[in-house]
């Protein structure tokens, strides 16, 4: 059985419920993992109860199911994150996560989120959603049509330095905009590992404070993502130093140690393809 190791931490969707002394943050990110694997899923608990302020709920019991899948279930750290391995489907697609706390008083916190199984044979694009010309003010239809291109071949992977609190608002946007779907991840993610402790030796997820990029991560799941788009030197490098091939649309300037093709616009991507 494949294991993903992947994690987007970037934010796909808040969920806030009554709580006793304020009201439940639960954040839940996109999902992606091979079919038939699992995906290790780290999700965080807070409570708004100083307006501003959202402290990290700890020692809460969190339910990760998708579908009518097997139940899995962890505790929030002190820092109020939670993780937990949960069994994907056979059949690719998008499929949903369900993810809930219910505390002593009887409040829930439940979240939904995307869940993307992808055939691990089939070859991934990474695009630099930030790049996107006009995203926020009615996109354009050349990239649109672009990406649209890229989907007949391979799963299209978006990465974004935007704030995580947009990701549900970026999905909508996309969507709108006449993007294909895809899941939406951060370039960093908090660090995490499995340990197996306690007299049966069972695995217990362990999420650090240090920041690590997501794009190995997704390789050692999707070997086949090895293409990324974008039209910055910043990005271009990110995808190089993770052993991808870079296409550049326009003319910045990419200092990068694999292999650079360009397309002179987001026409001529769609037009030539990768």
């Amino acid at each position: 059985m494949h294991r993903s190791w992947i994690l987007g931490m970037a934010f796909a969707g808040v969920a806030a419920a009554s709580g006793c002394g304020g009201d439940y943050i639960l954040t839940v990110p996109d999902q992606v993992a091979p079919a038939g694997g699992e995906t290790v899923t780290v999700v965080r608990l807070q409570r708004n109860d100083f307006f501003v302020l959202a402290p990290a709920v700890e020692e809460a019991a969190m339910r990760f199911r998708i579908g009518d899948g097997p139940l899995r279930a962890a505790y929030t750290d002190n820092l109020g994150y939670a993780a937990a391995a949960v069994s994907v489907p056979e059949k690719p697609g998008r499929h949903t996560m369900t993810v809930a706390h219910l505390d002593m008083q009887g409040d829930e916190a439940e979240r939904d989120c995307d869940v993307y199984v992808w055939d691990a044979s089939r070859p991934v694009v990474a695009v630099d959603m930030d790049c996107l010309p006009g995203l926020w003010l009615g996109s354009s239809e050349d990239a649109a049509k672009a990406l649209r291109h890229l989907v007949v071949g391979a799963n299209l992977l978006y990465l974004t330095r935007q704030s995580v609190r947009h990701h549900r608002a970026a999905h909508e946007t996309l969507t709108k905009a006449g993007y294909p779907v895809g899941p939406i991840l951060t370039w960093q993610r908090e660090h995490w590992h499995i340990v197996r402790d306690g007299p049966y030796k069972l695995p217990r997820v362990v999420v650090e404070s240090r920041l690590v990029s997501q794009l190995p991560e997704v390789r050692k799941v999707f070997p086949h993502l090895a293409t990324g788009v974008c039209d910055s030197a910043l990005a271009a490098k990110a995808f190089a130093e993770a052993g991808l091939s870079v296409v550049m649309v326009g003319k910045a300037a990419a200092d990068v140690s694999t292999e650079l093709r360009r397309r002179e616009s987001w026409s001529d991507l769609a037009a030539q393809g990768p």
